[in-house]
C-alpha cells in the first residue's frame, strides 16, 4: 500500500472507531425523564407561604394572614392547609387546569364552613409557587410559597 492509501485507511478506521465510541456513550446515557406536569410539581412537596404582595410589590402579609401557612396537595386530589402552628385551617379537594394556569379548591374550613376558590397560578416550579387572588377587601394580592 502506498502512503496515501495507508493514511486513508487509517482515517476511515479512526472515524469508525469514533462513531462506535459515540454510539456506545449514547447507549450508556440514562433516558431523560419526562417533564413533570404542573399537578405533579404541586403535589411533590409541602408548600410554606413566604409573603403576600399587593400589585405594586409591597409586602402586605400582615394584613392577609388567612393566606399564609403550610399547604400540602396530595396526588390523590386531597389538600390540607395548616397554620404555622400546625393547626388545621382547611381541607378538601384540589385540581389544576391541564395548562397549570388555574388552581381550584373545594373544601371546608376548620370551623365547618364550605368554600370553593379558583386562583390564577403565576409561577409553579420546584422552587416556587405563586398564585394571585382577590382578598375579601377587593384587593388583588400575590401569595408566594416555597418548599417547606
Amino acid at each position: 500500500m502506498n502512503l496515501m492509501m495507508k493514511k486513508s485507511v487509517l482515517m476511515v478506521c479512526c472515524m469508525l472507531l469514533l462513531g462506535i465510541t459515540s454510539c456506545k456513550k449514547d447507549e450508556d446515557k440514562t433516558p431523560e425523564q419526562p417533564a413533570a406536569s404542573p399537578s405533579e410539581i404541586l403535589a411533590s412537596v409541602t408548600w410554606k407561604s413566604t409573603t403576600v404582595k399587593d400589585q405594586t410589590g409591597k409586602d402586605v402579609t400582615a394584613a392577609n394572614g388567612g393566606y399564609v401557612g403550610i399547604a400540602k396537595y396530595n396526588v390523590n386530589g386531597d389538600f390540607e392547609i395548616k397554620g404555622f402552628d400546625g393547626v388545621l385551617r382547611s381541607s378538601g379537594q384540589w385540581a389544576l387546569t391541564a395548562d397549570g394556569k388555574k388552581r381550584m379548591l373545594i373544601g371546608t374550613t376548620a370551623a365547618g364552613a364550605s368554600f370553593s376558590r379558583v386562583v390564577d397560578v403565576l409561577v409553579l416550579n420546584k422552587s416556587i409557587f405563586t398564585y394571585r387572588i382577590t382578598n375579601p377587601q377587593g384587593e388583588v394580592v400575590d401569595v408566594e410559597h416555597v418548599p417547606n
